[in-house]
């Protein structure tokens, strides 16, 4: 089930070139450290943090099984749904460009022959979710940090101050739909009409109003704090890592760096594996907070493994349980 998906979504021009991608990036960025801080910025960590860490990034599995059950009306389990999420988020990170996202679509259509228009509107309800709470966190962090050169400050309240803006509007089109994009067109129609970013965006609104016509306001509220729980746990994942590694963040920063991390990944920027961009992203929010090139290089690589050593592990886990399911189902039949 697994290989087949894999072989319709995997476009070898694109793969290559993510490979090509991937190299340069990590190959730039070893080139600046000694190979042997990286080992021990890994060593660094002790076990109960790596296991906390692990447990922490289950639970954040468990929320985003929670928030797609909540958006399918309670239709599939979530013990179904988890497995679903463990093979999603591992091959949205191994294939390039996000181009893994349909793949919770096709499982979810496959293995329990939910009709592909909602599944769509519960995959992009939700990352307007994940975008809404990340961007809540970030601004709440940007408030709290202190103590950074007046152009780094004034880089990220911008970012923030945008952010909210964009949250805002996120927040008016699922609540009040199309009496607010009526208004807005009536806004826009004052100022300029053939505006083609503003078309765009129009255009975009009206589609996250269609998508999200059909739910309720509880099941959007109640998606909302799921979702809050979800990346608090992710964050904290984070947390604890870079805590075992001794670096001379705070917690608030710690949030702005992982948000950065975030944000980068929402781009269809990311390689095969999310090497390269992955670490680059890490280095360039660890740089800005004081760490030294060699430590925020060695940092960001020793995070990436450890983080995709919990994604493999339950990927793996979530193929063998469908795949179980499906053998059972055929038995059955």
């Amino acid at each position: 089930m697994f290989i087949e998906y894999v072989r319709i979504k995997m476009n070898k021009k694109k793969v290559l070139l993510s490979i090509v991608i991937a190299l340069i990036l990590v190959t730039f960025l070893l080139i600046q450290i000694d190979i042997i801080d990286l080992f021990n910025v890994l060593s660094s960590i002790p076990p109960s943090f790596i296991v906390l860490g692990f447990i922490l990034y289950v639970l954040s599995y468990f929320f985003r099984a929670l928030r797609f059950r909540i958006l399918l009306d309670g239709e599939i389990s979530i013990r179904d749904l988890f497995s679903i999420v463990c093979v999603h988020n591992m091959v949205n990170n191994i294939l390039p460009a996000r181009t893994g996202e349909l793949s919770y679509v096709y499982l979810t259509r496959k293995l329990h022959n939910k009709k592909t228009g909602e599944v769509i509107t519960t995959l992009l309800v939700a990352r307007v979710f994940d975008f809404i709470t990340v961007s809540l966190l970030f601004f709440i962090s940007a408030f709290m940090i202190q103590n950074l050169p007046a152009i780094i400050m004034k880089a990220i309240w911008i970012i923030a101050v945008f952010l909210v803006l964009v949250v805002f509007m996120l927040i008016s089109l699922i609540y009040f739909g199309e009496e607010f994009i009526y208004l807005v067109k009536r806004i826009v129609a004052r100022f300029e009409r053939n505006n083609r970013m503003i078309n765009y965006a129009m255009r975009k609104g009206e589609e996250i109003v269609e998508f999200s016509g059909g739910l309720t306001k509880v099941v959007i509220l109640r998606s909302f704090f799921v979702s809050f729980g979800m990346w608090i746990t992710s964050y904290m994942v984070a947390l604890v890592l870079i805590t075992g590694m001794r670096l001379n963040l705070n917690i608030f920063e710690i949030l702005i760096c992982t948000s950065f991390l975030v944000f980068t990944t929402i781009l269809p920027i990311q390689g095969i594996l999310g090497l390269g961009s992955t670490e680059g992203a890490w280095s360039i929010a660890f740089l800005i907070f004081g760490i030294s090139k060699e430590v925020a290089i060695s940092a960001s690589f020793g995070l990436h493994i450890i983080s995709l050593c919990y994604l493999l592990i339950l990927g793996f886990y979530g193929i063998k349980k469908l795949e179980l399911g499906l053998n059972n189902h055929r038995v059955k039949v």
